[in-house]
């Protein structure tokens, strides 16, 4: 970037020695090309400026995330809430499988989430919601259709 500014600051100077301006309407053009230089050598600098404020910030949340990640994924021992992920055997888990209806991707989620009030599950590939527990439907079954809590216990046995 300095080198970039060092040139266009040559440039400018040799043009004002020259008296370009006073040297007819192509004189004039080339004056207004290194006034033009000069001002997107400003610009681009507050880009890159403006670049590296955004890489320190995007470096921060992600580092805020991945504690996120751990305290969520990873659980504090301490804690004495049962997490829904936590099981006596992995094996015992169970997950059920829905196809988003506006995407059409499979995801896979704890069969344990359904039974909880207040949940809202999403496409992990678009984010539409796929599930809301406070919501008269569940999920989109294979025919694409939406499931009532009538055809709850059809679907999941």
């Amino acid at each position: 970037m300095a080198e970039l500014r060092r040139r266009v600051s040559q440039l400018a100077s040799r043009a004002e020695r020259m008296d370009l301006r006073e040297r007819g309407r192509e004189g004039q053009i080339l004056a207004d090309m290194v006034e033009v230089l000069r001002e997107l050598t400003l610009d681009v600098e507050e880009v890159a400026e403006n670049q590296e404020e955004l890489e320190e910030y995007v470096e921060e949340i992600d580092s805020d995330l991945m504690s996120l990640e751990e305290d969520v994924y990873l659980g504090d021992d301490d804690d004495e809430d049962t997490d829904l992920f936590d099981s006596a055997d992995d094996d015992d888990v169970s997950y059920i499988e829905l196809e988003c209806p506006v995407c059409e991707l499979e995801s896979s989620y704890n069969e344990a989430l359904f039974n909880e009030d207040g949940i809202q599950l999403t496409c992990p590939h678009c984010g539409n919601v796929v599930f809301d527990s406070d919501e008269d439907y569940l999920v989109v079954d294979d025919e694409g259709d939406w499931v009532t809590d009538d055809d709850e216990e059809e679907l999941f046995d």
